[in-house]
């Protein structure tokens, strides 16, 4: 069957209301993930249809992430996009080899980056607390307070990394596969060396402290949350969804948004602080996941491209991340260099 004809046939497994009147195809809708997105407009409103890649989520994984979200709707937390239940009462449709979900279509506009204020960083550190809160009545097998499962995974890919995975790394790079690249990878390498032992050091710290983990999204940036106007009207895209403590979103969130502005990080903290306190050893664990980002997602990209081959729809926005990250990596290790970090 057509690819472009399998949104059909899922939607057929959904009652009448959720069939479609039109099927717009958004494709990768700016992701990176493997996923594919149509919106929907059926009798039951606006609705939004995922493919999931075929590498991921396994049917146990989804069926995870849906129960959560299940969780923190019960527990009062609707701003995130509930899927919506088939003829046969299950979350998803497996189909020409992917799990397929349809859920409302969530309100607002991803906007962040184009209108950053004070207001919607606060409002979002907020909301992004919220569903913490909601989130930490989920059941987990996990003991009540275990070390971080990101900072341990982080510190180990950081020994990977300086243990020859660098210079494995630097050969597979390919000239001639994307040249706009060579320079931003030469000089992430030359960045990454300087800086690796602090960021391991800190890792090897922060592995230390016990704290609760709790379902975490694990990848909230500015570009998943959804706003009209000041206030947030969605969180999206629970794909990486796991354990963690919530220190992991914070930073993830707040390092995108606020980027290095100190003045913006701590009003980011505060908001969150408002509605879920950190503790020190969070606050610290926040520290160590950001500065880890800065470090080591230059080289998760350049794994992608030159090691795994990865094909991608927006190639064109690619330079541009890595530039992004590259400020922030000098930022960090220029002020490393001076003592002042």
């Amino acid at each position: 069957m057509a690819v472009e004809l399998d949104p059909l046939s899922v939607l057929a497994a959904y009652p009448d209301e959720c069939r479609s009147a039109e099927v717009e195809c958004l494709g990768s809708a700016g992701g990176f993930s493997g996923a594919r997105f149509w919106r929907v407009r059926a009798r039951a409103g606006l609705l939004c249809l995922r493919r999931w890649p075929r590498e991921h989520p396994s049917a146990e994984r989804l069926e995870f992430i849906q129960a959560v979200l299940w969780h923190v709707v019960r527990e009062g937390f609707e701003l995130v996009p509930l899927p919506l239940s088939t003829r046969l009462h299950k979350g998803y449709v497996p189909h020409a080899g992917h799990f397929w979900e349809l859920a409302p279509w969530m309100p607002g506009e991803a906007d962040f980056q184009e209108d950053p204020t004070d207001e919607k960083l606060s409002e979002a550190m907020m909301a992004l607390a919220r569903f913490h809160r909601a989130a930490a009545t989920f059941p987990l097998p996990d003991p009540p307070l275990s070390p971080s499962p990101g900072i341990r995974d982080r510190l180990r890919q950081l020994k990977e990394w300086t243990s020859g995975g660098l210079d494995r790394l630097a050969a597979a790079v390919d000239p001639g596969l994307w040249p706009e690249l060579n320079g931003r990878a030469a000089r992430l390498f030359r960045l990454v060396r300087r800086g690796a032992d602090r960021v391991f050091q800190q890792l090897d710290d922060s592995g230390r402290y016990r704290v609760s983990l709790e379902p975490c999204i694990r990848d909230v940036w500015h570009k998943h949350v959804l706003f009209e106007g000041g206030q947030v009207t969605g969180l999206i895209d629970f794909g990486s969804m796991a354990a963690e403590n919530v220190a992991a979103d914070v930073a993830r969130l707040l390092g995108s948004m606020a980027r290095d502005d100190r003045h913006l990080w701590q009003v980011g903290l505060d908001a969150y602080g408002s509605v879920r306190p950190l503790s020190e050893a969070e606050i610290s664990l926040v520290h160590a996941f950001d500065r880890s980002t800065v470090l080591m997602s230059g080289l998760t990209w350049i794994d992608w491209i030159y090691r795994q081959r990865r094909v991608f729809d927006n190639r064109d926005v690619i330079p541009h991340r890595l530039d992004e990250v590259l400020l922030r990596l000098e930022r960090f290790v220029g002020t490393m260099e001076q003592g002042d970090s």
